[in-house]
């Protein structure tokens, strides 16, 4: 088959048969269904297929997506929904990227860089925040995400074995396996190798932690690192493989999962080390490692380099012109304005300025501290431990892969899904129950128990601004106590807190600023 123009339209009967079919889904099943058709089109069909309409590109996730939409509205699904810190930093993050956009190229508006991102930033992410109910749904999620991982694992296989790529037919891919270096470089529906081999290696830790949980279908889960750890290797990625790594280190610092700040000081330490030693900028560390692994680490160093030295180009609105950074003047051949743009980091500073750049970070921190907060001893639990630090293992992974590669097609439908279930593992249940610290609704609780025995202090609190100064006082005890380091620590605070009344407020309010 002939590679199609980009802008014109190209619809397999095939692609629009199981277009057709997860549309079905997609209005008649249930939220986790919905979400699972919008994750089967992203991972199955290239972004070759697409309706132009007017110069408008609808790729077969952008129309499900709409059809989402229509679901939402219809059925009333976003009636009584709250935004919270993350949702809101992504809202901001998404319309300074399309305002950015719009006032570097006006007559450009509708471009893939300005309410092309908009639409899908947008309405993917709010899709999966509508659609996520609750930290149950995930574990469907990651069991879909499995037979997924196994599907393309078994698609790569056959790509290694003949050379020849299966979703060629539906364009948006080459017929044709490339090589590098002597290795074939299998990608899938995926429009690189490389984004190919990150989305099996951040899959990974997912299906790591799934593997963990007690329950039917564990199987699925072992075959989905199996279908991981294929697809990292045959993609012949050294970012890929550098982001597997990640995982396996992730994982190998279960132990010290309440010690991380000390992991984090001690990772400050060393880069802050390296540099004060090296001769070149700590970042061409990257290019060490490749000169190891393989691959193309000095560009993604070269370009970090590039990024702060012009820093003053595209700090304040981002930047639409980067031919000059190029090493000898190489640009895209697609785009003669612009180099390779590799890090996505970089890529956020160039569509946004500092303000986008420091919103992505924010979100990623926020993420961060949201499991943070799951994992801390004596906190209520909304899931198992183990699969909540393989969540913030993906993170880690993803923070990992985006310094060597930007997500620029339906790869990009899986980040936006991650984010999501990190807004929703933000949320938290307020009504949960103090001493036992069990995440449990307020009905729930009553209804499995009965009335609440209030001489036994087994007392469920509906919000944090509810309790009173004596509530709070015998909540930081029982919470805070016990985490005191040895007896002098404790003799202290016992001397401080019986100092008097006036105390107390001192303590009430630096309780409410937590």
């Amino acid at each position: 088959m002939e590679t199609l123009a980009q802008d014109s339209s190209n619809v397999n009967p095939l692609a629009l048969l199981f277009l057709l079919a997860m549309s079905i889904v997609m209005l008649r099943g249930p939220g986790r269904a919905a979400v699972n058709a919008i994750l089967a089109i992203a991972a199955f069909l290239p972004l070759g297929q697409q309706v132009v309409l007017g110069g408008l590109h609808f790729t077969f996730f952008r129309i499900l997506m709409l059809i989402g939409w229509a679901r939402l509205l219809i059925k009333g699904e976003t009636r009584g929904a709250k935004l919270n810190r993350f949702d809101k930093l992504f809202m901001w993050w998404a319309l300074i990227g399309f305002g950015c956009s719009l006032l570097r190229r006006p007559d450009a508006w509708a471009g893939a860089e300005c309410l092309g991102a908009l639409y899908n930033d947008l309405g993917v992410y709010f899709l999966f925040r509508f659609l996520i109910k609750e930290p149950g749904d995930l574990i469907a999620q990651l069991r879909f995400l499995a037979l997924v991982a196994v599907i393309v694992g078994l698609a790569m296989a056959w790509e290694r074995i003949t050379h020849k790529n299966p979703f060629y037919v539906f364009g948006g891919v080459p017929e044709f396996v490339g090589e590098r270096e002597g290795r074939f470089r299998c990608q899938g529906p995926f429009r690189h190798p490389i984004l190919a081999g990150t989305f099996a290696a951040t899959l990974f830790p997912l299906m790591v932690g799934l593997s963990l949980q007690a329950g039917q279908k564990r199987w699925l889960a072992f075959a989905g690192i199996i279908g991981t750890a294929f697809g990292t290797l045959v993609a012949a990625s050294s970012g890929a493989l550098l982001t597997f790594v990640t995982a396996a280190i992730g994982f190998a610092l279960w132990p010290m999962r309440y010690r991380m700040h000390l992991i984090r000081r001690g990772i400050v330490v060393l880069i802050l080390g390296l540099a004060l030693m090296m001769k070149a900028p700590v970042w061409y560390l990257i290019a060490r490692v490749s000169e190891l692994l393989g691959g193309t680490g000095w560009h993604r160093s070269y370009l970090i380099d590039q990024a702060l030295n012009h820093f003053g180009e595209w700090w304040l609105i981002g930047s639409s012109y980067t031919a000059h950074w190029g090493p000898s003047g190489q640009v895209l051949a697609v785009d003669l304005n612009n180099m390779d743009i590799t890090n996505h980091y970089v890529a956020q500073g160039l569509h946004g300025g500092a303000l986008e750049l420091g919103l992505f970070i924010a979100m990623i921190v926020t993420g961060f501290k949201a499991i943070g907060r799951a994992l801390r001893p004596g906190d209520d639990v909304l899931m198992d431990q183990k699969l909540m630090w393989a969540f913030g293992v993906c993170l880690t992974c993803n923070c990992t892969a985006l310094i060597s590669i930007c997500y620029f097609d339906q790869s990009e439908v899986f980040w936006l899904w991650l984010l999501a279930v990190l807004a929703t593992l933000s949320t938290g249940d307020k009504h949960v129950r103090v001493l036992d610290r069990i995440a449990q609704p307020v009905e729930k609780l009553n209804e499995e128990k009965g009335p609440l025995d209030t001489a036994s202090q087994e007392v469920v609190f509906e919000s944090w601004e509810s309790w009173t100064t004596t509530e709070r006082q015998t909540s930081f005890n029982q919470r805070f106590w016990p985490r005191l380091a040895g007896p002098r620590g404790a003799r202290l605070v016992a001397r401080f807190l019986c100092i008097g009344e006036g105390v107390l407020p001192v303590l009430d309010h630096s309780l409410n600023r937590q």
